[in-house]
């Protein structure tokens, strides 16, 4: 009967509990000491919330997103992409915090400006996914046409779009609208008030991150290495289609050539008009700007 329970715990130990303490082991060791014993960075892991980073001198580490960033533009660890991409939640972390920080997304901005390549090819594709999820194309309009200065900004594209131009002179409802009096609450009393389909954004981000990054070599390769990943570039253009405040803060800065391809697609111009047909603040600007 002994040798029974003593069989019994044996199997139990075996199958329950060596399992459960690797589980354990895996996600409170340290990566140093994680890599002293399995020494291939492909089976480390790291605590929720952190990023794997493979230092300078080889050593792992599981560091914050802010830190990560630090480190790589200071030359003490490597972006690696085969890492992120096994590695889906760190890439969004990575990803989330890269968008937040307004001094890298603009340095991110000029790299498409710089690269007309780049520029068509990425505002192709995002045209296709408008045209697959309508929600995207909304989130790109919604604050060019709700923020009063990008409102401004887009009217004067518009008018200089020809194109553009004569699909609204065609536009029987355009036209209709145009020439209607003033509607709603007075221009300016509240943003989306005014718009059924606009989504949430912040207007003035007062809590920008600031890194404080001292090589913008090193982070601008970092983000030609994750644009150029077919994999991973698939994964930013859904992210940044998706997040309304990305798209405001884009629109400042590149409005005329993301309108530009926009109103060159004849399937968006016509959804673009749809769009701001039923945004009366829109259009009460378009009105104002007619009865001057």
């Amino acid at each position: 009967m002994q040798n029974v329970i003593f069989l019994f715990a044996f199997f139990f130990f075996i199958i329950f509990l060596i399992p459960l303490g690797d589980s354990f082991a895996q996600s409170v060791i340290p990566p140093r000491h994680q890599w002293k014993q399995v020494n291939d960075i492909d089976h480390l892991t790291c605590k929720e919330g952190l990023l794997l980073l493979q230092k300078s001198n080889g050593a792992p580490a599981c560091v914050s997103t802010t830190t990560y960033l630090k480190l790589v533009d200071r030359g003490y660890g490597m972006f690696d992409n085969a890492i992120m991409m096994k590695r889906p939640a760190m890439l969004t972390n990575l990803m989330e915090t890269m968008s937040s920080n307004y001094d890298l997304m603009h340095h991110w901005h000029n790299m498409m400006q710089n690269d007309p390549t780049m520029m068509k090819n990425t505002m192709q594709k995002w045209i296709s996914k408008m045209k697959e999820n309508p929600e995207f194309l909304k989130n790109m309009i919604g604050p060019m046409t709700s923020d009063p200065i990008l409102r401004e900004d887009m009217i004067k594209h518009m008018r200089n779009h020809p194109i553009m131009e004569q699909s609204l002179k065609d536009h029987p409802m355009w036209m209709k609208s145009v020439h209607d009096k003033i509607m709603g609450p007075e221009m300016g009393s509240g943003m989306h008030k005014m718009c059924p389909w606009c989504p949430e954004y912040e207007v003035h981000v007062s809590h920008r991150q600031q890194l404080g990054f001292t090589n913008s070599d090193r982070m601008m390769n970092m983000m030609h290495s994750l644009w150029i990943n077919d994999q991973i570039s698939e994964d930013i253009h859904e992210f940044m289609l998706e997040n309304p405040n990305h798209m405001a803060q884009m629109s400042k800065q590149m409005m005329g050539p993301m309108l530009g391809f926009m109103m060159d697609d004849p399937e968006i111009r016509q959804k673009m008009i749809e769009l701001m047909l039923e945004h009366e603040e829109f259009m009460n600007s378009i009105r104002h700007e007619n009865t001057r």
